[in-house]
């Protein structure tokens, strides 16, 4: 049996009252079922299924690379390279993600090429960082980061030059309108009316 309970705030809240023959099943508050939609909605969302299924890849993979790395050969840990690596990628997939559903009316978020190249810069500072710590740990006397860094940071800095100052061009009034719609319905054939003749 249920029952309506009304505090002082005026908050409704379901209470669950037994009976002796038998429990009540439990049922949802609207809270609870609101949620559960939200819940429900998400994961019909393209976008974060295909995410969650490269969160899941990522999992197995780094655990798989563990155990073979562990197995084989455990004098050498090469495992956690894989792991940083393509947890970049990751984070890099969540953060375009992010961009993309959150509501938020700043161009960064409503703009498409806005938001292609905060992931590119994104994805950009995350690898030039990987490099620089595999460049000070594997090799600290040869440096070598900072040519992949001036190298793709050239090509970062063109994607925002055409996308925050390069001036696209406006096409005519009469362009943009879209060129006017003619009748190429087939003129109709008109008949010749006969005389009516006069009667004698």
């Amino acid at each position: 049996m249920w029952r309506l309970l009304t505090d002082s705030g005026g908050t409704r809240r379901f209470a669950v009252m037994f009976s002796g023959q038998g429990a009540a099943s439990p049922r949802l508050s609207p809270q609870n079922s609101e949620g559960h939609g939200m819940f429900n909605g998400m994961f019909k969302d393209l976008a974060i299924r295909v995410f969650l299924v490269h969160l899941a890849a990522f999992i197995a993979g780094v655990l798989i690379c563990a155990a073979v790395n562990l197995w084989l050969t455990s004098g050498t840990l090469w495992f956690p390279w894989v792991a940083l690596g393509w947890g970049a990628a990751l984070a890099t997939h969540a953060f375009a993600l992010f961009l993309r559903k959150t509501r938020r009316r700043e161009r960064i978020f409503i703009d498409r090429k806005a938001r292609s190249f905060a992931v590119h810069l994104f994805a950009y500072v995350a690898t030039v960082l990987i490099l620089l710590y595999v460049n000070l740990t594997v090799t600290p006397n040869v440096w070598w980061f900072y040519w992949v860094a001036l190298g793709w940071g050239a090509g970062v800095a063109f994607h925002g030059w055409c996308t925050f100052f390069k001036r696209r061009p406006r096409l005519p009034s009469h362009a943009a309108a879209g060129p006017a719609k003619t009748d190429k319905s087939p003129a109709k054939k008109r008949t010749p009316r006969r005389k009516q003749e006069k009667a004698p």
